[in-house]
């Protein structure tokens, strides 16, 4: 008997030590290693929504895209500190954590600059915020596995445990049974089975059952402790493998909102497939989002419910004040109402949750707002009918980061809309802005004809004999006549271009000849500006689709161009050559002339803009010509290019592509495609 009793406490103290040491690892598991996990992975998920927020500020400078940025350091240093206080004492950890606060704050110190660099109208350091935040992603990910790795070590140290455990029980059992056959039926009863039940116990569990549990009230005494340690331990081990399946389940469930609500085509698309997936994602009975004004009143609505429950109107007129209020609250502190149950008597003693759960029938709720920069545009109610309801942190993470993502889509479809309507405006003004220059240039034609119809007859001496004095002034008035007679021709032929008014045919047209009569016609100009002009007509198959009358205007502007800037003595170049290979003609002009500043090049094909140096010269011109050529060039489908250097000349390049080989006659025709012109210029 004395040997029994030796063996017993030898595996009642085997069992206990084992158990204690298995519960002790499992309340390290529940009490540091979970909530340090947890805390470890609301650090992540601060920092990608200040991240992501900070991206769709820097993206578009709209200062609504700030929401997840905002209160995104608060969350994350609340989570570090959390961190900090379940953490494991072990250098390593104390380490790890350090590294990844470091790479936090750095993360938070760049955060900070360039959005004041955005709004100061900088660009961001884009490279420079994906390395730091590449950082903070890799000092969470080692945490993480370090952790993931601790829990699963703890989980593996308890099973081996429990199997350890059991070998133990049944080899001592063993030896106590063939020591103890001599004593009895009775005390073979009282050990043995209990022993040899609990170890069936242990290897249901082991086997993927973890509802077995031991019987704890039969047996030695020891041995009923062991079975409700035993049991205590396979309890907390269930409730922990519970949580971390829901956590798992409502984090998939929110991506799976986020990539719904995402492909939505408008808002209540967004908000209808929202109330769904939570309602039958969350197992509840109804939900129901709606979004609110700035004054206050319902936009839209949607809810999904229970197919034995009524649908519910829109938040109740008596509560609209009062959800308005709790969600600006809620919004403005970054949290969520929950309230387990209605029908507590502390609940009940609150006049709004008194008059909710009046209107809708709750047990209990979860109110979550939906935000958009410092305001509450919406609020999303999760609901139960029946039964109270013990929200979980993962359900209501889900629910919020849903709201999110609910409120991105609003924002999106706003700025489509207002993105809309600021189109719309501006082809409102642009067709204003033609309709203006049409009416005006022809407006001025009139009295400009009655203007130059009296100065011919005064130049002709109709009104009598003039003095050389008043010649000279009518000559300057005839000078100045002809000048505002050119810019509103110009300006019509601009405005007819762009309002596809210009009524073009083409036809095959000779470079050759159109470069000989554009020669002719600017070679007195030239003699008189002292300016040799040397044209290489090209070869006779340079030949070309186009409209006469414009393509020549546009070989005139840029040769008249190129002799009124280059000073006596100087060259103008024309030459013409073929890429039979390419189907292209190049008429390339050069001069050697005053050139282009640097910094107008850019500005050059802008109506009215001149060249600074052509302005100080006082060379006169109306910035017209180079856009209307262009215009021209683009609209026969070629492409005009310049170069230029100050102080040693210009190169123009008309690129124009070739007739096709047949099928071609002397008959005009209209442009294909009719309005398919070029890009063209602002005014």
């Amino acid at each position: 008997m004395v040997l029994i009793g030796v063996l017993m406490l030898v595996i009642a103290a085997s069992c206990v030590v084992s158990l204690v040491s298995a519960r002790g690892n499992m309340l390290r598991l529940s009490n540091e290693i979970a909530p340090a996990f947890d805390a470890n992975s609301r650090v992540l998920q601060a920092m990608t929504n200040a991240e992501t927020g900070l991206r769709g500020y820097a993206a578009s400078h709209d200062p609504s895209l700030l929401g997840p940025y905002r209160g995104a350091h608060r969350d994350a240093v609340q989570a570090l500190g959390e961190l900090d206080a379940h953490l494991p004492d072990d250098s390593r950890y104390a380490r790890m954590a350090a590294s990844e606060r470091e790479a936090v704050e750095a993360w938070w110190r760049f955060a900070r600059e360039s959005k004041q660099a955005i709004d100061a109208g900088k660009r961001a350091e884009v490279v420079r915020g994906t390395t730091l935040f590449d950082r903070v992603r890799e000092t969470n990910g080692a945490l993480h596995d370090r952790l993931a790795q601790e829990r699963a070590d703890a989980r593996d140290h308890a099973q081996r445990a429990i199997v350890r455990d059991g070998i133990l029980v049944g080899v001592v059992t063993a030896l106590a049974i063939l020591v103890a056959l001599s004593s009895g039926f009775r005390l073979a009863h009282s050990l043995s089975r209990p022993l040899t039940a609990l170890r069936e116990v242990v290897s249901r569990q082991r086997t993927g059952d973890p509802s077995a549990r031991a019987d704890d009230t039969r047996g030695a005494l020891d041995v009923r402790a062991l079975a409700a340690d035993f049991n205590d331990l396979s309890a907390q081990n269930e409730a922990l493998q519970r949580t971390q399946a829901r956590a798992l389940t409502m984090h998939q469930l929110s991506l799976d909102v986020e990539r719904t609500v995402r492909a939505s085509g408008d808002v209540q698309s967004a908000l209808n497939v929202l109330c769904r997936m939570l309602g039958e994602g969350m197992v509840v009975d109804r939900v129901m989002v709606n979004t609110i004004d700035e004054d206050q009143q319902v936009e839209l609505g949607a809810q999904w419910h229970d197919v034995d429950l009524d649908p519910l109107p829109d938040i109740p007129e008596p509560l609209l004040p009062e959800v308005g209020s709790l969600a600006e609250e809620l919004w403005q502190s970054s949290s969520r109402l929950v309230l387990r149950d209605f029908l507590a008597p502390e609940v009940q003693a609150q006049e709004r949750a008194r008059i909710f759960h009046e209107e809708t029938g709750a047990r209990s709720l979860m109110l979550v707002p939906i935000g958009l920069a410092d305001r509450v545009i919406g609020v999303i109610f999760v609901l139960t009918i029946d039964d109270r309801r013990h929200w979980t942190r993962a359900e209501a993470n889900a629910v919020q980061q849903s709201a999110a993502f609910v409120a991105q889509v609003i924002v999106e479809t706003q700025h489509a809309e207002h993105q809309a309507e600021h189109v719309a405006r501006l082809e409102q003004l642009d067709r204003q802005k033609t309709d203006f220059l049409s009416t005006v240039s022809h407006e001025l034609r009139t009295p400009l004809t009655s203007i130059s119809g009296y100065l011919e007859l005064l130049l002709d001496g109709d009104a009598g004999e003039l003095s050389s004095a008043q010649q000279r002034m009518l000559g300057v008035i005839d000078r100045n006549t002809t000048r505002l007679r050119g810019l509103i021709d110009d300006l019509l032929l601009l405005n007819r271009i762009e309002s596809g008014r210009l009524g073009s045919e083409i036809r095959a047209l000779s470079l050759c000849d159109l470069l000989e009569d554009s020669a002719e016609e600017l070679r007195p100009v030239a003699r008189a500006a002292r300016v040799e002009l040397d044209v290489d007509h090209g070869p006779e198959s340079a030949v070309v689709l186009g409209d006469r009358v414009h393509l020549q205007r546009a070989v005139v502007n840029i040769l008249s161009n190129a002799i009124k800037f280059t000073p006596a003595g100087g060259s103008v170049t024309v030459r013409c050559t073929v890429d039979e290979e390419a189907r292209r003609a190049l008429v390339v002009c050069r001069d050697t002339g005053i050139g282009i500043p640097a910094a107008d090049i850019g500005q050059l094909f802008t109506r009215f803009y001149r060249a600074s140096n052509a302005a100080e010269k006082a060379i006169q011109g109306t910035g017209l010509g180079l856009v209307i050529v262009r215009q021209i060039v683009e609209d026969h489908h070629g492409e005009l290019r310049l170069s230029s250097v100050e102080g040693q000349g210009t190169t123009v390049e008309v690129d124009l592509p070739l007739a096709p080989t047949s099928g071609l006659s002397g008959q005009p025709r209209e442009f294909a495609g009719g309005e398919s012109r070029g890009p063209r210029e602002s005014p």
